[in-house]
């Protein structure tokens, strides 16, 4: 049974890997039917020609740990890299409870997605991004699905030339930008899961939207999919409505056992002419940022 079970391991490519992998941590050179007999062998500690329960056991952990093991190293270091931060200089190896319940909120996040509200400003997991793209507005959805269907081949898939050819659209060359940022990181996830190759699917290009605009770029996004000939603020029938600009709620002063007796009011009203009137939206020469800033006065 175990000779019979690595021959079948060897006829796929994960398979494959598996085999060898058994072979490596055995010290075995090929896996040739004397070599397998020697591996047996070597695990049949009592000599009964059976493998009992014990060493079944050491057969899984030999086998799983010389395939896996850079990759279980990997993920041990991602997994207790958040208990293990520490303030600069300080070179205790002692765990605090916030240290211990801040790491624990962030792997419930990952599971479940992060905060929830009317503006979500924070994309840290896929979870999160889910929550976001459970978002979209039909017309946003329709201009990302038109977008992805003009540059993939296949309608289904986008492969790394098709997605590096979006990028040349839209940012004029590759390295830069969050669409690249959050490209590139998903191809590199996918290769490190894969050896075949790899390609985004339309969920993904979903996520990658969901980033951007939980990043606040929503200008960026419009920009984005109307270089590529999508048609997303001709649907207002009034070309000066404020609805034609996007507007949310992304900057917060949080306070407590404080009296707010005042807020600074974020545009002038000629400011607000020229951008609801006059359609200067922001960033321009006047404002160089896409976010107001937020200002208040405290009493106690």
């Amino acid at each position: 049974q175990f000779m019979n079970r690595l021959i079948a391991l060897q006829k796929d490519r994960e398979g494959e890997r598996k085999a060898f992998g058994l072979a490596r941590g055995l010290g075995l050179q090929k896996l040739s039917k004397l070599d397998m007999e020697k591996a047996f062998e070597s695990i049949d500690l009592d000599g009964n020609g059976l493998l009992d329960e014990e060493e079944f056991q050491t057969l899984l952990e030999t086998m799983y740990v010389t395939i896996y093991g850079e990759e279980i190293t990997r993920h041990r270091a991602e997994f207790f890299e958040g208990f293990q931060k520490r303030i600069e200089g300080d070179t205790s190896k002692e765990l605090t409870r916030k240290q211990f319940t801040d790491r624990l909120l962030e792997l419930h996040q990952e599971l479940e997605g992060g905060r929830k509200g009317s503006q979500l400003a924070e994309v840290r997991t896929d979870a999160d991004a889910q929550k976001m793209i459970e978002r979209f507005t039909p017309l946003l959805q329709d201009a990302l699905d038109e977008v992805f269907d003009k540059f993939s081949s296949n309608g289904a898939t986008l492969t790394q030339e098709e997605v590096n050819a979006f990028l040349l659209k839209t940012n004029g060359q590759l390295g830069r930008g969050g669409t690249y940022r959050h490209t590139s990181a998903m191809f590199e996830k996918k290769m490190d899961q894969s050896t075949e190759p790899v390609e985004l699917t339309r969920d993904d290009w979903y996520k990658v939207f969901a980033r951007e605009l939980a990043e606040g770029k929503w200008w960026q996004v419009v920009y984005d999919l109307e270089v590529c000939g999508s048609d997303l603020r001709s649907h207002h029938s009034n070309v000066n409505s404020r609805d034609r600009f996007y507007q949310g709620w992304l900057d917060y002063i949080y306070f407590k056992s404080l009296v707010c007796t005042s807020v600074q009011d974020v545009l002038t009203e000629t400011e607000r002419s020229l951008v609801y009137k006059d359609g200067d939206a922001l960033p321009n020469e006047w404002h160089p940022s896409d976010h107001l800033p937020v200002a208040v006065i405290f009493s106690w």
